[in-house]
């Protein structure tokens, strides 16, 4: 009777060793699908608190001086009494509209308030990756302009982001501190573009609708792992307790 109650136990040991790593595991899942959840969860907040902002500034028109001294608002409208383009094109690369890939095309422009990039408009980008688009005009730029902020992301590459060509720099994101110490100059910290009218689909590369979908299919999956969890613990103890 005893040799048999010890084997009993021996027998137990490695289905609660077993039983206790599956509930860790699943708890660190759990954990992750509701942290993606939240994480979804904000970046439709983010997104929706940026289309409701351009829908606050799209009415709004101030000029470039009041701009500066009251503080730039992202979207705010502007109207620039003075400005020329200065001989310096850059080409942001990756840059995707209606399907096909090209570039947003910026100019350098000089402002009685100080430097600035100017955003001409977007251009497709040639077969050839050695080859750049056909420059645009920069004769007689507009007045008018939209405030865009740009975010200050990581570099990935800090050696390659920018190269050099005969039509100007061709970049991978818009470093506007490594911009201004590449010319050596100082630059407004902020872009001006020529676009007046986005729609939400350029304001946002995915809508906070799909992100709040993302962020519901993920808590869904939470709670099915949960109650899964659950099931198999109250089986695993009916099998010990048999």
């Amino acid at each position: 009777m005893a040799i048999a109650k010890t084997s009993q136990c021996i027998d137990r040991k490695p289905v609660s060793y077993r039983l206790w790593l599956f509930v860790l595991l699943m708890v660190a899942l759990i954990a992750l699908m509701v942290k993606l959840s939240l994480w979804q969860w904000q970046r439709a907040e983010q997104k929706q608190q940026l289309l409701e902002q351009y829908l606050q500034q799209s009415q709004q028109q101030s000029s470039l001086q009041v701009a500066l001294s009251e503080g730039p608002k992202a979207f705010q409208r502007i109207k620039v009494s003075q400005i020329q383009a200065l001989n310096q094109l850059l080409w942001l690369d990756n840059q995707i509209q209606n399907g096909r890939v090209g570039y947003d095309v910026f100019t350098l422009a000089a402002t009685p308030q100080g430097k600035v990039l100017v955003r001409l408009g977007w251009q497709a980008a040639p077969m050839s990756r050695g080859q750049l688009p056909e420059a645009p005009s920069t004769d007689n730029l507009p007045q008018q302009y939209r405030l865009r902020q740009i975010s200050h992301s990581l570099l990935l590459d800090k050696q390659h982001w920018l190269e050099s060509l005969p039509q100007g720099l061709r970049v991978q994101q818009i470093d506007l501190a490594g911009l201004a110490a590449h010319w050596q100059i100082e630059l407004l910290p902020f872009v001006l573009d020529s676009q007046l009218q986005f729609s939400s689909e350029q304001l946002v590369a995915m809508p906070p609708q799909k992100h709040q979908a993302y962020a519901l299919q993920w808590l869904l999956m939470a709670i099915v792992a949960s109650g899964l969890t659950i099931y198999f613990c109250w089986r695993s103890r009916n099998k010990e307790s048999a």
